[in-house]
């Protein structure tokens, strides 16, 4: 499985230029960070987790959709679309004062989005109160293992039977609070306030956002998708998550196999902004451009004509997750990164209209 050290070997790997190393470990201890807490989103229905405390005293309330001043960047996209349209169904109506949203995760199984989930935080350095608050909507069998456990207890959610699970998290914050339920002929939801606040500080904000949760129109669009895989990982379930960087929007796609290897696509306009170059990349041919390829971390990188920056890898069936390590199994064959990037439908620039909103 590709885990943070592989994370950062993949992004060190694709840059055009190297700056100073304290910009190249700071862009790489956030993006990590962003590629952990996307993977979170679905495997555990919730993200991350959060640096500061949250409470229940002085959070206000805003009307649906509303995009107040939360200092998150205004990031430009394009028209959206793609080649699969799913509702976006739910919604909260009440979230924490200077909250907005900052990621789409869908989780995508033969034709369908069987899961959106959806984050709200406040921006990078909008100081003490800051949590990451998500909402997964819908639910698929390969997510059970991950079925957030630990001790339960009944709750009432807006007239709907519910429970509360605290999975245990960081230690010195307690467990978890995941608030699951299901309207009848609806979905199953789940609610998670993470963050370094008590437990009962966090059910009680998650509660809250759980209880306003109402269905709304709308519609989220899924333009990036894969083309050829690998047999074992051609007729598994994959994840899309859109998020951004500083103003720049970024899509990753993730596929991961019953032995537990994965494959990851990020692409986006700052994909490779301010990130170092592996000496050991050499150049490739792909879509007729000119890619680099490290073949020990199995990673192969390019820019498009669009500008937009893509990166690409994929453990070896049985990977330990650290490419460069004695027990790491041969090289993936540079033909089979090379096909998986040309058959790739990378899709429409995304609509990024949503950033911030409420």
């Amino acid at each position: 499985m590709i885990d943070s050290a592989a994370i950062r070997e993949a992004l060190t790997a694709i840059a055009d230029e190297a700056p100073g190393p304290e910009r190249i470990h700071a862009n790489l201890a956030g993006l990590t960070r962003r590629h952990r807490q996307r993977r979170l989103v679905l495997r555990l229905a919730g993200v991350g987790a959060a640096a500061a405390a949250v409470g229940v005293g002085g959070l206000g309330t805003r009307r649906l959709l509303d995009r107040p001043d939360t200092g998150h960047p205004e990031v430009p996209g394009g028209p959206g679309g793609g080649w699969l349209e799913t509702p976006l169904r739910h919604r909260p109506g009440w979230l924490p004062a200077g909250y907005g949203e900052s990621s789409r995760t869908v989780l995508v199984a033969g034709e369908e989005a069987a899961v959106v989930s959806y984050q709200w935080e406040k921006a990078a350095g909008a100081g003490p109160g800051t949590a990451i608050v998500s909402l997964t909507v819908g639910w698929h069998e390969s997510l059970e293992a991950d079925r957030p456990t630990g001790p339960t207890h009944d709750v009432d959610v807006a007239g709907v039977a519910g429970q509360v699970v605290r999975r245990t998290g960081n230690p010195e914050a307690g467990p978890d609070p995941y608030v699951i339920w299901q309207p009848p002929g609806e979905p199953q939801l789940i609610v998670t306030v993470l963050g370094d606040g008590t437990s009962e500080q966090r059910e009680n904000v998650a509660l809250r956002v759980a209880r306003s949760v109402r269905p709304v129109p709308g519609h989220l669009q899924v333009g990036p998708r894969p083309g050829w895989l690998p047999a074992d990982l051609a007729t598994r379930p994959w994840r899309l998550s859109l998020d951004y960087q500083g103003t720049d929007w970024r899509q990753t796609v993730a596929a991961t196999g019953t032995d537990g290897r994965q494959l990851l696509v990020i692409s986006g306009p700052g994909t490779h902004t301010g990130l170092g170059i592996q000496p050991a990349a050499q150049p490739v041919s792909v879509l007729g451009l000119t890619g680099w390829h490290t073949p020990e971390s199995n990673q192969l990188s390019f820019t498009l004509p669009d500008e937009v920056a893509v990166l690409i890898q994929l453990d070896q069936p049985g990977s330990t997750g650290d490419p460069g390590g004695a027990s790491a199994p041969p090289p993936v064959p540079v033909a089979d990164l090379v096909r998986i990037a040309e058959e790739f439908d990378f899709g429409p620039w995304p609509d990024m209209s949503w950033v911030g909103a409420r």
